[in-house]
């Protein structure tokens, strides 16, 4: 909100569910809301025990798919459980999409569920090449949505591989990370 109020841009803050209960997650978008955030990122999130907070619970009352539908309730003008709010809300709900998921069927039956619960912008994880992103769009028949598709201009060979080893979700093929090493001192421009 202070950046939406402050640079006078379009915001798209990530929501997970992993740390709030239905009724949580219905109290921070409602409050988004009424400060004019309209677009929210709905992602699963990885399990805290992936992070930083090992040992640490989770709550999952929805995954991102429960989420997209929470908002979809709003815009109709009712919660989660059917019960009127005062007025619908307007949230353009957006997925994330991660074409080289190593569950593509998995990952595009999860995709087409978005799109059922009221997604209407898809963003991608960061790319480092397209060929998984068209295969991954041949197989579930395009995007009816816009697709933004990640990109990072990494600065060195090792944070490429340092990102390809240790952020899930993340792949820098091969030959990108050959493309680095070949790049020697030049690798930021090559990132670039």
């Amino acid at each position: 909100v202070a950046i939406r109020r402050e640079a006078g841009i379009e915001v798209v803050p990530h929501l997970t569910p992993r740390d709030s209960t239905i009724s949580g997650l219905e109290s921070l978008l409602l409050g988004a809301h009424a400060e004019g955030v309209r677009n929210v990122l709905a992602v699963t999130g990885d399990a805290p025990e992936q992070g930083d907070y090992p040992g640490t619970g989770s709550v999952y009352d929805v995954d991102a798919i429960g989420l997209v539908e929470l908002m979809s309730r709003l815009n109709e003008g009712v919660d989660f459980h059917g019960r009127a709010i005062d007025a619908p809300t307007s949230f353009f709900p957006g997925v994330a999409v991660n074409p080289t998921a190593d569950d593509l069927e998995l990952e595009a039956e999860r995709f087409r569920l978005k799109l059922e619960a009221g997604a209407r912008f898809a963003m991608t994880q960061v790319l480092f090449d397209l060929s998984p992103l068209e295969s991954f769009l041949e197989r579930v028949g395009g995007s009816p949505i816009p697709l933004l598709v990640g990109v990072w201009p990494i600065r060195s060979l090792d944070l490429a591989v340092r990102v390809h080893n240790e952020t899930p979700g993340i792949v820098v093929p091969e030959h990108v990370q050959e493309r680095y090493r070949a790049a020697g001192p030049q690798a930021a421009a090559f990132g670039v």
